[in-house]
């Protein structure tokens, strides 16, 4: 009798043990938002859906406080809820299963926990709009993560993720992957390569190459590999990215640009500064007939190549601040008469060869060459080309020859202030500002 009691009591013990153990909500407040109707309650259930109205409009369910593991079917079988936001509550596991049956699910919020890894088969299935990992510790996708899964945005910034496998986004359809602040290195061949995606945001990690067994993702249009260490482009790197219109490989090691990389693409926008770039081929940029802004700022460059850009009809903006560049040549800007910004601000420009302008007609919003070195302005170098607005302040203008209105008759707003003008100079301009107060800034 003594012996079965106690046999007893240990099942019972043991039951419960097990049953808390499968508890993923203990004590946790729940925010639930059905139209206008809030409610706020405390809440220990092994399954979402006990709290959850049972209404036909959609649910958006905020839960805080701790649930260090999500345990299989934990959130499933509710037909209408929206949005769930599991941020900050220091989750450390998914158990795969833990969602199912989610017909109207469109955001799932999981940043700010403590997820190291992501096993297979934990987001199968699903159907959303927006996913967010972002800000754990995630180290480890396992192949099958996101199996036949559907999503717009993906967001797995700041993660420790060191490798991108084969197999993590098997049956996986998605337009916007975010892999921002990871510690990335390596993309496996084809890893992407089936995802349909059109945005991939991979700055803040430590990819070393553009790899076109890595980078082959045919409806790709946006690609951000700011804040690596790409150190060295080669012809052919984005021949696997036919639809690539917006690349940025700002701040990364680059220190030469060679022909090839980027002829015939179908670039909008390239985006270069802060390398260390000083070198560009002189054919590095042509047949890029869609360009429309080129950004080179916080480089080292010394020379100016006006053969640069041929045949890029549709440039509008072109940066080269922050250089080393001495000296504009003939005919600086010909292959692009039209343009809407021309920025050299910041360099080293001392000489501007009189047909430095010939062959360029106008510049919509502005020609900014402040703080260079300049020290002398032919009355006749503009010639007939119309600015919008005209950048010389912080240069080294004694004075400027010539009626100043005629000298600049064809700029709406010039701009010259900082420079050593001499009495005589100091004179000419405040006249020319008294009486000209819209022609300068």
């Amino acid at each position: 009798m003594r012996s079965s009691l106690v046999n007893l009591l240990l099942c019972t013990f043991f039951l419960k043990v097990s049953t808390s153990e499968k508890i993923t909500f203990e004590n946790v407040t729940v925010q639930w938002y059905v139209g206008n109707k809030t409610q706020e309650t405390v809440y220990t259930s092994d399954n979402l859906k006990k709290i959850i109205p049972d209404e036909e409009d959609e649910v958006r369910v905020w839960i805080h406080g701790s649930i260090p593991i999500l345990y299989e079917k934990s959130v499933s079988d509710i037909p209408n809820l929206y949005i769930l936001r599991l941020s900050g509550v220091g989750m450390e596991e998914i158990k795969p299963g833990a969602f199912g049956n989610l017909p109207l699910l469109k955001a799932l919020l999981l940043d700010s926990n403590n997820l190291i890894e992501i096993k297979t088969d934990t987001f199968v299935d699903l159907n959303v709009l927006y996913i967010d990992l972002s800000f754990n510790s995630i180290v480890l996708l396992q192949p099958g993560v996101f199996k036949n899964f559907k999503a717009v945005h993906v967001n797995l910034g700041n993660n420790k993720l060191a490798e991108l496998p084969r197999g993590v986004f098997e049956n996986f359809t998605l337009e916007n992957l975010i892999l921002s602040y990871n510690l990335l290195h390596t993309i496996a061949p084809s890893a992407l390569s089936t995802i349909g995606l059109t945005k991939l945001s991979l700055f803040g990690n430590k990819l070393e190459e553009i790899d076109p067994e890595a980078f082959d993702m045919q409806e790709l249009i946006t690609l951000e590999l700011d804040d690596n260490l790409v150190k060295l482009l080669r012809p052919g790197d984005l021949r696997n990215l036919p639809k690539l219109e917006i690349l940025v490989l700002a701040r990364n090691e680059l220190e030469e640009i060679p022909e090839g990389v980027f002829n015939n693409t179908k670039l909008i926008v390239l985006i270069l500064d802060a390398n260390k770039i000083a070198k560009i081929a002189s054919k590095a940029f042509d047949d890029m007939p869609d360009l429309v802004a080129l950004y080179i700022d916080s480089n080292n460059l010394t020379q100016w190549d006006n053969n640069w850009l041929r045949g890029a009809k549709s440039l509008a903006h072109i940066s080269v601040n922050f250089n080393q560049i001495m000296e504009i040549p003939d005919k600086a800007f010909k292959n692009y008469p039209r343009v809407k910004s021309i920025g050299l601000e910041g360099n080293k420009i001392g000489k501007i060869s009189a047909k430095a302008f010939d062959k360029l007609e106008h510049v919509d919003d502005y020609l900014d060459l402040s703080f260079n070195e300049i020290d002398s302005w032919s009355p006749h170098l503009l010639g007939n080309v119309s600015v919008g607005r005209l950048e010389l302040n912080g240069n080294m203008l004694p004075c400027i020859e010539g009626d100043l209105k005629t000298v600049f008759k064809n700029v709406e707003v010039t701009n010259f202030q900082y420079n050593p003008w001499n009495e005589e100079c100091v004179k000419k301009v405040e006249e020319f500002i008294q009486t000209s107060v819209e022609l300068v800034d």
